[in-house]
């Protein structure tokens, strides 16, 4: 076998071919991310030391790489990278490595050149999250079969690398462990049966108001769409992602990708809804299109995923985010498309927990949720990695403690 590396070209041309291909393992998504540097703390935490590298706003396409076995690529990977001190390196394989995990002779040899060429470029870890499922869950949460993937985890574990553990939760984990997907295979008829009674009824509530769905271009202006996302992230508590990004990602991603905002027709709803309740609340916003609801999605060979979405919450009566999801569905259903994936929950199916209503709102479509196995570090320098770990739990502690003053 033999470690190689690959160009851009090259790399895009074979990643799809391989199990668990997906969006992150993409050029594009690269460059996305070198196009964003470090943006929300910076001003107001300059002199943290190694803030920018644990916001994981990655400034470094490090390269394409794989194996080659007989001629024939049996891995890939993209590795970006982010400067944290000095002159060391924080490494990540995002949703990676394309590989077959139970392919233990490939594991071990791709881990001992990776590591080595790693070492060479001031490397202290090397991040990865494979696109590998652990266990199956219905649409409850509760495990639904004796499938299990710990022979993945052994492994892994044996070739040193390090596990985050089996986390719930929206923790600082680079992607949440835990995901919402529905199977579309089915009719449209079978698919609105399996939804529960609240979603039928909030999707037969937004058919009573002029909503419309507007895609929107690359010179498009998107000021209405991140205003939606702004005032979403205000609410929740977290830092909204700036314009630039939003544009540079539907101009890199080009046709993979979708920026989606739903509008309300002020002067048709005022005509025709004088008995709904949100009607002074319109009235008073001179809009004449009015931004309710925004998403970003993304294609994959088998899926359509919901990456990013909000909606303003005066105007959630409206089921807005009702609708934005049903034209999605049926939009990779014409497509040909398996799965629309709804992205990330917390792994919490308890009533009342942490983000449960996230949760709750996915759940009522009547799909499956999806427990992947995890983050794993591959450590590459140990006192390096110690230095790192410290100031991970430094940063941590001190976004905890600035959340807490930011609710009062």
């Amino acid at each position: 076998m033999k470690f190689v590396e690959l160009s851009s070209e090259e790399f895009n041309k074979v990643s799809n071919n391989f199990l668990g291909s997906n969006f992150y393992q993409s050029y594009e998504w690269s460059k996305l991310k070198e196009s964003i540097g470090w943006k929300h703390y910076k001003e107001e935490f300059a002199d943290m030391i190694m803030l920018d590298a644990l916001t994981y706003n990655w400034d470094r396409h490090l390269g394409n790489f794989g194996v080659l076995k007989d001629n024939t690529l049996v891995a890939v990977t993209l590795i970006l990278g982010k400067k944290i001190y000095f002159n060391k390196y924080l490494y990540y394989a995002p949703r990676g490595v394309l590989l077959d995990y139970n392919d233990t002779e490939l594991l071990s040899f791709f881990t001992k050149e990776v590591k080595k060429f790693l070492i060479k470029r001031k490397g202290i870890v090397l991040k990865i999250d494979p696109f590998v499922e652990y266990q199956k869950h219905d649409n409850n949460g509760n495990v639904v079969t004796d499938f299990c993937n710990k022979e993945v985890m052994n492994n892994l574990t044996k070739l040193g690398y390090k596990h985050h553990g089996f986390t719930t939760g929206y923790t600082d984990e680079i992607q949440l462990r835990w995901s919402y997907y529905l199977d579309i295979t089915k009719s449209m008829d079978d698919i609105m049966m399996g939804m529960d009674q609240r979603c039928r009824r909030c999707i037969r509530k937004y058919d009573k108001y002029p909503l419309e769905l507007v895609i929107l271009g690359n010179d498009d202006d998107i000021s209405d769409f991140k205003e939606v996302m702004q005032s979403t992230a205000n609410r929740q508590n977290h830092f909204d992602r700036s314009v630039e990004y939003y544009k540079n990602l539907n101009s890199l991603l080009e046709d993979k990708s979708l920026l989606a905002i739903i509008y309300l027709d002020r002067n048709k709803y005022l005509k025709e809804c004088t008995d709904d309740k949100l009607y002074d609340i319109v009235k008073n916003d001179k809009r004449k299109k009015i931004p309710i609801s925004a998403g970003v999605f993304i294609f994959d060979n088998d899926r359509l995923n919901y990456v990013y979405g909000g909606t303003y919450k005066e105007y959630m009566p409206l089921m807005a985010q009702y609708k934005m999801q049903m034209e999605m569905i049926k939009l990779a259903m014409e497509r040909g498309l398996p799965i629309y994936d709804f992205g990330g929950i917390s792994g919490n199916f308890t009533p009342g927990s942490e983000n449960y209503g996230v949760y709750e709102f996915k759940r009522g479509f009547g799909g499956n949720v999806l427990e992947y196995i995890g983050e794993f570090d591959l450590i590459l320098d140990k006192f390096g990695y110690y230095i790192y770990d410290i100031g991970y739990k430094l940063y941590r502690n001190t976004k905890k403690v600035i959340a807490k003053i930011l609710k009062r």
